[in-house]
C-alpha cells in the first residue's frame, strides 16, 4: 500500500525508541550565565507618597466665544449665504422674461419645450464651464 520509503530508515524503529528509557547524550558541565552584582538603587520617598489625582474642569466655550473664534468660518458663510440669494433673485428675473416672452409669441410645442430647456442647459454648462478654471 505504501510505495515510498520505509519510515524505519529516516526516523529509527519507533517501537523500540519508546520501550527504552531515554539516555543522555553527554555529561559535560553547563556554563551559567554571569549575572552582574546588584547595584544599590535608593529610591526617593517622594515616589512612593500618596497623590490625589487632580481633576481638571474645562468649561466648554459659549456660542459667542465660539463665533468670535470663528470668525474666518462665519465670514465665509455669510458670503455662501449671498451667494445662493443672488442665485435665486438671477433666477426670478429670468423666469419673468421667459415667461413674459412665452406669452406674447406664438411658439409650437416643440419650439416651446426647446426654449423652456434651454434655461436649465445654460446653467449647466456655466458651471462646468467655471469648474474647468
Amino acid at each position: 500500500m505504501f510505495d515510498g520509503t520505509d519510515l524505519n530508515l529516516v526516523y529509527g524503529d519507533m517501537n523500540q525508541d519508546m520501550l527504552s528509557p531515554p539516555q543522555m547524550q553527554s555529561n559535560k558541565p553547563v556554563k551559567q550565565a554571569q549575572i552582574p552584582p546588584d547595584t544599590n538603587y535608593n529610591v526617593p520617598d517622594d515616589v512612593y507618597q500618596q497623590q490625589e489625582p487632580k481633576v481638571i474642569y474645562k468649561q466648554e466655550p459659549s456660542f459667542w466665544e465660539k463665533l468670535g473664534n470663528n470668525k474666518n468660518e462665519v465670514y465665509k458663510l455669510f458670503l455662501f449665504a449671498l451667494v445662493i440669494l443672488l442665485a435665486i433673485a438671477i433666477d426670478k428675473f429670468i423666469f419673468f422674461y421667459f415667461k413674459s416672452y412665452l406669452d406674447d409669441t406664438i411658439l409650437n410645442s416643440t419650439n416651446e419645450f426647446l426654449f423652456r430647456l434651454s434655461y436649465p442647459l445654460s446653467i449647466l454648462i456655466v458651471l462646468w464651464i467655471l469648474k474647468t478654471l
